[in-house]
């Protein structure tokens, strides 16, 4: 072993056996990083879950604004089928007055499907919009997410290397992570 691993291996052992490796503020700030970390964590997941639960819904609608489209379509094709019907005059075995109860009844429940199916469009533009936004505040929070884990790296490095330079570094790191955070809750 060379003089230099022996005097490192020597220092290391003292401050063990002195209770502390580097300043005192060295774990606070870390395990302070670590909280801030997982907070941030938590509401980046939150954040993720609420989009796809969002988008989720904006599909559903879309579902619904589809069968009630498809619904209100075939309810004008058995409309304009009765309706023709009864312009070319035609009896169908007597059954006259048949075909004008249905024509009347397919105009009638035509409009209430066509505001219903126009309605889900609506619901489901407001949820597509609603999973974007989630999602940005998603992406916004991790970016305040990797820069707590980045300062928590520099400030346990600090503890090792004893540099001035790091802890400066990871300050600013948390700062724009706190940063970076308060902007992606309130996106």
């Amino acid at each position: 072993m060379n003089a230099d691993a022996a005097t490192s291996f020597e220092e290391a052992h003292d401050r063990h056996e002195h209770g502390h490796e580097g300043p005192r503020w060295i774990p606070i700030a870390a395990a302070t990083l670590a909280v801030l970390a997982a907070v941030a964590g938590y509401f980046g997941n939150l954040r993720s879950t609420q989009a796809l639960i969002a988008k989720n819904d904006a599909i559903v609608a879309t579902t619904h604004a589809s069968d009630t489209f498809s619904q209100y379509q075939s309810g004008r094709i058995k409309f304009y089928l009765a309706q023709t019907a009864l312009d070319q005059g035609v009896n169908a075995g007597g059954d006259r007055a048949k075909l004008q109860s249905t024509a009347e009844h397919e105009a009638a429940k035509g409009p209430p499907l066509l505001k219903k199916a126009k309605a889900f469009e609506d619901d489901a533009a407001r949820q597509n919009e609603r999973s974007g936004r989630l999602l940005d505040q998603h992406e916004t929070i991790e970016v305040a997410t990797t820069l707590f884990e980045v300062a928590i790296v520099l400030v346990s490095i600090t503890a090792l290397v004893g540099s001035r330079l790091l802890p400066i570094t990871a300050g600013i790191a948390a700062l724009l992570g706190i940063g970076f955070f308060v902007v992606g809750l309130t996106r």
